[in-house]
């Protein structure tokens, strides 16, 4: 077994894009397959439920935070097979770096994901997408590891992906690697798109504060109720598939700027949640309810959040 350095009572807060949540009871931050597979048998010799933080920008941590190990994956190395067409990266990549690394070799499949936060492993995980585009489109083959330390490779097919949401979801598994198939592309098309979106963002989301980007889930067009379909039919796109934004719904039933504690939301992007300094997940839970309630009571409309929550009781 590696030397894995356990630490006790770790913030975790630091470690995500919201800055919120309590500490970890342990921690240790892995930077290969053999210290990840030590980690988790660590965890089971202990009974530890067990937890993997790779960006941190798609989590809502509770106020108590992790009551079991948490372990910071730290498999930060890609790879490009220009003859194959091929990029296999570790799960924490961030999505920049990759994305970054297929345009400067002139390969078009991820410039939808220009400015898209967070790592690797946690955009499969999530079938991350935005701009018409989700990660689902590229993906080959994911390898990952089981919390008993067995090794799995999926094809695409295999990973079961679905909107914003993929197998990973839902089975006891840790994702270490993947492999993407590009196409051939145009550096410089490739590179404008991917700064159009980076643009897009920084002119349209609240990046000034801490976030978890979009808070809810848009909705299908044959989830809207029909008495309300008229009232955003307008404003219909391809997400990859035809939703309502929740942001229009949002913002048309005028709940931007609703505050509760230290959390906001924004009122620059009405599907945004804001930390305004000091915040807490408790806050931010009853702001996520309130907006629940009145765009159900408003709409008839079951918003879903997006972000996992993590180290809640269940």
């Amino acid at each position: 077994m590696s030397a894995l350095t356990i630490q006790e009572n770790v913030p975790l807060s630091p470690l995500t894009t919201f800055k919120l949540g309590g500490p970890a009871r342990h921690f240790c931050a892995v930077s290969s397959t053999t210290e990840l597979l030590d980690a988790l048998a660590l965890a089971s010799q202990n009974n530890w439920p067990f937890f993997v933080l790779a960006g941190g920008s798609n989590l809502i941590i509770s106020d108590d935070g992790f009551d079991g190990l948490v372990v910071k994956l730290e498999l930060g190395t890609w790879d490009l097979e220009l003859d194959k067409r091929t990029l296999t990266a570790g799960a924490s990549c961030s999505m920049k770096e990759i994305v970054d690394a297929s345009i400067e070799a002139g390969l078009a499949g991820l410039e939808w994901a220009g400015g898209l936060p967070g790592s690797f492993g946690g955009a499969i995980y999530g079938n991350a997408g935005c701009y018409g585009g989700e990660i689902k489109d590229s993906v080959l083959a994911v390898k990952s590891l089981t919390h008993t330390g067995e090794e799995k490779t999926r094809d695409n097919k295999d990973c079961d992906f679905g909107y914003r949401d993929s197998i990973f979801k839902h089975v006891p598994e840790v994702i270490v690697f993947a492999t993407l198939q590009l196409q051939p592309g145009n550096r410089t098309e490739l590179r404008q798109i991917a700064d159009d979106h980076i643009g897009h963002r920084a002119s349209r989301h609240p990046l000034e504060h801490p976030n978890v980007g979009s808070i809810f889930k848009n909705i299908r067009v044959e989830d809207m109720p029909s008495e309300h379909l008229a009232t955003f039919r307008d404003s219909i796109k391809d997400d990859p598939f035809p939703v309502v934004p929740t942001a229009k719904i949002i913002a048309t039933a005028a709940l931007q700027g609703r505050r509760v504690g230290n959390v906001q939301l924004s009122e620059k992007h009405s599907n945004f949640i804001v930390n305004l300094g000091g915040g807490t997940t408790a806050d931010l839970l009853k702001l996520v309810e309130q907006i629940k309630s009145e765009i159900d009571q408003r709409y008839g409309i079951k918003l879903e959040v997006e972000p996992q929550l993590v180290g809640f009781k269940h």
